[in-house]
């Protein structure tokens, strides 16, 4: 199924090959979508951007259709992978995407250069409070994946941080069709400290949910929180929480 999706969504899926047999040392492989959209993938994330193109992770047992025209939310965007994904998917789509880190965020802006004005990239993590905020990442140049607000360990720098409510306020969101998280355990934080009412204009989410030795910080306690506030929620494969209304 997955290279099935891999020659569905990509005209030029012979590429894929040439790096995953090292047959080049470019190090930033370029995919024509049958979309008609195109992504920048360094070597270094090639087997997440397979997760969400090829296993199609974060849409695969979607609860809901997504609205045309919706406005998607992407908290922890890395390069861009779901969120030039999502262009690709669904009709219409505005993307607006977080990413904090400075590597993972040259390549996320070069990726919505792309898109032609339909994928807004913000240099700013997403969490339970505004202001500046610490966050590490390994040491290196290349793209991450572990940098996290909540690491303890690594290289460490300030970051911008807004909050959910800010967001919805900041770009004009009425409802988001979907809320997409993969922030290395700030999902708490997030989803705990954003207002009720705020919630209720996510039509559904779909959540990396990271286990963590605090109270209240594993996938039963954020399951019991969403479904106190009239959210159905299941859980899917890669650690996925899905939740909707």
């Amino acid at each position: 199924m997955r290279y099935a999706n891999l020659i569905r969504s990509i005209a030029n899926w012979p590429t894929y090959f040439l790096y995953k047999y090292n047959l080049t040392a470019s190090p930033v492989a370029r995919f024509a979508l049958r979309s008609g959209d195109t992504i920048l993938v360094p070597r270094e994330v090639l087997h997440e951007f397979k997760e969400v193109f090829f296993d199609e992770a974060y849409a695969d047992g979607l609860p809901l259709e997504v609205p045309q025209g919706s406005t998607l939310i992407d908290i922890g965007a890395n390069i861009g992978s779901f969120s030039v994904f999502a262009l690709s998917r669904y009709p219409g789509a505005r993307v607006v995407a977080f990413e904090p880190d400075p590597v993972n965020f040259r390549h996320l802006e070069a990726n919505a250069a792309l898109a032609g004005g339909r994928l807004v990239p913000v240099q700013a993590a997403v969490a339970g409070t505004a202001g500046e905020l610490t966050f590490r990442r390994e040491a290196g140049d290349k793209v991450s994946t572990s940098g996290s607000l909540k690491r303890s360990q690594g290289v460490e720098f300030k970051v911008a941080a807004t909050t959910l409510a800010d967001v919805f306020s900041q770009f004009g969101i009425e409802t988001c069709g979907l809320l997409k998280m993969d922030c290395e355990g700030a999902e708490y934080d997030i989803l705990y400290g954003v207002p009720d009412d705020v919630l209720a204009r996510i039509r559904q989410m779909v959540i990396e949910v990271h286990d963590k030795a605090a109270p209240g910080e594993n996938r039963t306690a954020l399951a019991a929180h969403l479904k106190a506030r009239g959210f159905q929620v299941k859980e899917g494969l890669h650690s996925l929480l899905w939740a909707w209304r």
